[in-house]
């Protein structure tokens, strides 16, 4: 997560007057005494959008029903996980409908068969020639196009980054969307973040970014791109508040974290303890692994050496079971937490 404690300046909204706390590239500004959002010059924005959001309450009893269906053997892992920080941060987001068009310029190799003729001698001395084919490495030039016409969001932070966070942009619908009103939102005190990139900024880069993905989408089906030429239309630039919720919390000493979509309630990502006794548990399962690879391996050779199908298949599947029983066992031992998706 970038620093959000750096030096604060001071930005007068044009608005209600009231003195707004600023970082220093801070380019979209959102009041927090009226919630009336403009640029550091005191313009409008153009669209605005926000979804809603839900109260800590309920947050709260989603991320109690994720811990729950991934609880596994832990069972006291819902009653004994203690929320220490339940935040509702509302990030800024542009998004706007790009038009690409690409055309590019390749090649791509194959193999084309060739007939060839050769020499050859039978067991009696006698020699014929003999036709027969061969394959060599041919080259197909290509020339083609992508379009596509796609929604295109973009984080408005420069420094900002929070765990989840960019799982949870991708979750983003426009569809769930409403015009912007602060007073639907302030009852929940969330901190609304303001925006580091203009949109002048945002359709420049989005520009790069759809460029890159044709480019990349065109060299993927050839042996070498000679030229990629795109160009994008940028239309229906929006600037969108998106509720995000960061989640904290202590489980037997240790901390935890959680990505939550503050619209949904739902849990984007979260990390779940291992316990002592999964720990264990998972240690015997590495240790019998060993073993098993083991015995495989002494399968395998003794049906090597007596030319026995049964044993070397036997020996085989053992030795591979071993082994992934051995590395998911020793994985889990090292590791202080799982990961998971909502």
């Amino acid at each position: 997560m970038g620093s959000e404690a750096e030096a604060a300046d001071m930005f007068k909204c044009p608005v209600c007057n009231g003195n707004v706390k600023t970082g220093p590239d801070d380019v979209v500004i959102t009041c927090t005494y009226c919630g009336s959002t403009t640029t550091d010059e005191g313009k409008a924005i153009g669209d605005h959008l926000m979804e809603t959001a839900i109260d800590g309450e309920t947050r709260t009893e989603g991320f109690r029903n994720f811990l729950d269906k991934n609880k596994g053997m832990n069972k006291s892992l819902v009653k004994d996980a203690q929320v220490v920080e339940n935040r509702l941060i509302y990030v800024p987001v542009w998004i706007a409908k790009v038009k690409a068009d690409s055309y590019y310029k390749g090649y791509k190799t194959v193999q084309v068969p060739v007939q060839k003729t050769r020499t050859v001698r039978d067991s009696d001395g006698h020699t014929r020639t003999e036709t027969y084919t061969d394959y060599e490495t041919g080259y197909v030039p290509v020339q083609d196009e992508i379009h596509t016409d796609t929604d295109e969001p973009l984080l408005a932070r420069k420094g900002a980054r929070f765990y989840g966070l960019e799982d949870y942009l991708d979750t983003i619908n426009l569809s769930h969307t409403v015009p912007y009103d602060f007073e639907k939102i302030k009852d929940l005190e969330p901190t609304i973040l303001n925006a580091e990139i203009g949109s002048e900024e945002f359709e420049k880069a989005v520009h790069g970014r759809v460029a890159d993905r044709h480019r990349s989408q065109a060299a993927s089906g050839l042996t070498e791109l000679f030229d990629c030429r795109t160009t994008t239309s940028v239309r229906g630039t929006t600037y969108l508040q998106a509720p995000f919720s960061l989640v904290r919390y202590k489980f037997q000493g240790d901390l935890y974290k959680a990505a939550i979509d503050g619209h949904t309630g739902k849990v984007v990502l979260g990390e779940i303890p291992i316990t002592r006794g999964q720990r264990i548990l998972w240690t015997i399962v590495g240790l019998i692994g060993i073993i098993v690879s083991g015995v495989g391996g002494e399968l395998l050779l003794m049906g090597m050496g007596v030319d026995d199908t049964l044993f070397i298949i036997g020996g085989i599947a053992s030795v591979l079971l071993g082994i992934i029983m051995t590395f998911f066992g020793f994985r889990v031992l090292i590791m202080t937490e799982r990961t998971k998706k909502g």
